[in-house]
C-alpha cells in the first residue's frame, strides 16, 4: 500500500481575469536563470502576481545569489524568497531560517504585488515581524511581504502545511495535518485518528476567521487547496477510511482512494467526490479558474471513474480532470508514467485565464502528454504542457540532460505566461541558452509567455 504523500509539490493557482477597468499586466519575455552555490539548493513554488512579477520561494545551504546581492544560510538549510519583473529583472531577495533544517516552503500571491510565504519548522524562526515559536514538535510559519520584500505580518500556526492558496479580500485558506489537539484561533481541532486533515481561512492580518477538521480512524492528507472567484475552497487528497466533510461519511473502495472536496467561503461543505478502487489513488493538486471550474490532478493505480466511464491504469499513472463549479465532470486525461513515485512525480499545475491548464512534473524514461512522445535525455526530466479549455494538448516539451532535473511548482499569470521553477544537476536548457550548476544541485526559474 502507498504511504500518503506528506509534500505538496504543486501550486494551486487562481486565475483572474482582465475586466474592462483594469489595465493589462506586459506580457513580458520568455527568459530563464539559474541560482545556486556549492551545495544542493532547491526551487519549490513559484507564484505570480497581478502586475507580472514572478517570486519563488526555496531551500539553501551556504550562499545564493538571485541578483540582489548574496543570502547566506544560518543553519543547515534556510528559505530563500526572491521575485523579478516580467521581463526577468530581479526584484527583491530575503533569506528566512532557524537553527535547524527548515522544511518545504510555500509562496502565493497577495494583491497586486504582495506575497504570503509558509515555512514549515521544528524551531522558532523569523519572517521579519520577530521570532515564531512553534507550539509543538513542529509547525508553519506564515508571513505576509509587501512588494520589497518587507514584512507585513506573520504568525505561526501549530501545524505543517501543505498547500496555501489565495482568497478575495486579502484572505488565505491553508490546508495540512494534523495528530491530537490543534489550536487555531478560537476553534479547537481534535483529531479522530493518527492524522487528520485541517483547512483554516486567515484574514488579511493573519487572524484565523474559521477552521475545520475531517478524519477517521484511518490516516487523511489534505495535499492541495484552491480558492475560487466566490470564496469556495477546494481540497484535494487522500483517505485510508470513511470521513464526513460535512455531507455525510465517505464510502472507500479499498486502499487509498481519492477525495475531492468543495467548502463555501464559510467553510460549509458543498460536495465531496470520492474515486477509486482497491488499488491506491490520491489527488496532489487542484487550481480553479475565472468561471469557477475545477481542476485536479494526481497518480492512481487501478481504476478511476470521474463520470464518463472507467479509467484504467498501466502501472502507476498520471490523471488529469476538469469538473464545473457543481462538480460534474467536463473531460478527464490519464497518462503512462514510467517508474513514477507517489511524492517526486506528483503533478503541478494551474489554470490560465482561458479556462486551460498548465503543468509540470518529473518524469523518467517516457511520457507522452497528449502530443509527441517525450524521452528523459537522462536519470529524471522535467515536462512542461498546456492543455485548452477543453482538455485538448496544446503543447508539451521535455527539459533536461544525463543528469537529475526536478520540477517544483508552476503558476500562470493574467497575460497567460507561465513560470516553473524546480532544481537541476548538470545542464538545463529552457531555450535561452543552456544553464549549468555551480557545484551540486541549483535552483532553476523559467518564465513562458503565452502561445
Amino acid at each position: 500500500m502507498m504511504k500518503i504523500p506528506t509534500l505538496l509539490l504543486a501550486c494551486a493557482a487562481l486565475a483572474v481575469g482582465c475586466t474592462p477597468t483594469e489595465e493589462a499586466p506586459p506580457a513580458g519575455n520568455a527568459f530563464s536563470l539559474r541560482a545556486g552555490g556549492a551545495s544542493c539548493d532547491r526551487g519549490i513554488e513559484v507564484a505570480t502576481s497581478a502586475s507580472g512579477d514572478v517570486a519563488l520561494v526555496g531551500t539553501f545551504e551556504g550562499t545564493v545569489d538571485f541578483g540582489g546581492g548574496p543570502l547566506v544560510s544560518a543553519g543547515s538549510t534556510d528559505i530563500a524568497f526572491a521575485t523579478w519583473d516580467a521581463e526577468g529583472k530581479p526584484g527583491t531577495s530575503v533569506r528566512f531560517g532557524s537553527a535547524s533544517q527548515d522544511g518545504v516552503p510555500r509562496i502565493v500571491a497577495a494583491g497586486e504585488s504582495a506575497w504570503v510565504v509558509a515555512v514549515n519548522t521544528q524551531s522558532e524562526i523569523d519572517l521579519g515581524g520577530g521570532l515564531l515559536t512553534p507550539a509543538g514538535a513542529a509547525g508553519a510559519a506564515i508571513g505576509k511581504l509587501d512588494a520589497d520584500g518587507k514584512h507585513v505580518y506573520s504568525t505561526m500556526l501549530g501545524a505543517t502545511v501543505s498547500g496555501m492558496a489565495a482568497g478575495g479580500g486579502d484572505t488565505l485558506v491553508v490546508t495540512g495535518s494534523f495528530s491530537g489537539t490543534l489550536v487555531l484561533g478560537s476553534e479547537t481541532l481534535t483529531s479522530v485518528g493518527a492524522t487528520d486533515v485541517f483547512v483554516a481561512k486567515l484574514d488579511g492580518k493573519g487572524a484565523v476567521v474559521w477552521a475545520r477538521a475531517f478524519g477517521s480512524a484511518g490516516l487523511e492528507s489534505g495535499m492541495d487547496v484552491a480558492v475560487d472567484a466566490s470564496g469556495n475552497v477546494l481540497l484535494g487528497g487522500g483517505m485510508l477510511a470513511p470521513v464526513d466533510f460535512g455531507g455525510g461519511p465517505t464510502t472507500i473502495a479499498g486502499g487509498v482512494d481519492a477525495v475531492l472536496v468543495k467548502l463555501d467561503a464559510n467553510g460549509n461543505h458543498v460536495f465531496t467526490k470520492t474515486f477509486g478502487d482497491v488499488a491506491d489513488q490520491v489527488i496532489q493538486a487542484v487550481a480553479t479558474d475565472a468561471q469557477g471550474n475545477i481542476f485536479f490532478g494526481g497518480l492512481f493505480e487501478g481504476r478511476l471513474d470521474f463520470g464518463s466511464g472507467e479509467l484504467a491504469s498501466q502501472g502507476r499513472d498520471l490523471f488529469l480532470g476538469k469538473l464545473d463549479p457543481t462538480g460534474a465532470e467536463l473531460w478527464t486525461r490519464t497518462f503512462r508514467l514510467t517508474s513514477a513515485e507517489w511524492d517526486d512525480s506528483a503533478p503541478r499545475i494551474a489554470a490560465d485565464p482561458k479556462g486551460g491548464l498548465v503543468m509540470t512534473g518529473t518524469f523518467t524514461e517516457a511520457v507522452n502528454l497528449g502530443g509527441l512522445a517525450l524521452e528523459a535525455a537522462g536519470q529524471t526530466d522535467v515536462y512542461f504542457a498546456r492543455y485548452d479549455a477543453t482538455g485538448k494538448h496544446v503543447q508539451s516539451r521535455a527539459i533536461g540532460d544525463a543528469s537529475y532535473q526536478l520540477a517544483g511548482g508552476v503558476a500562470v499569470d493574467r497575460t497567460g505566461a507561465a513560470a516553473i521553477t524546480g532544481s537541476f544537476y548538470g545542464t538545463i536548457d529552457f531555450g535561452q541558452g543552456p544553464l549549468e550548476t555551480a557545484g551540486d544541485c541549483d535552483i532553476y526559474l523559467a518564465r513562458f509567455p503565452a502561445p
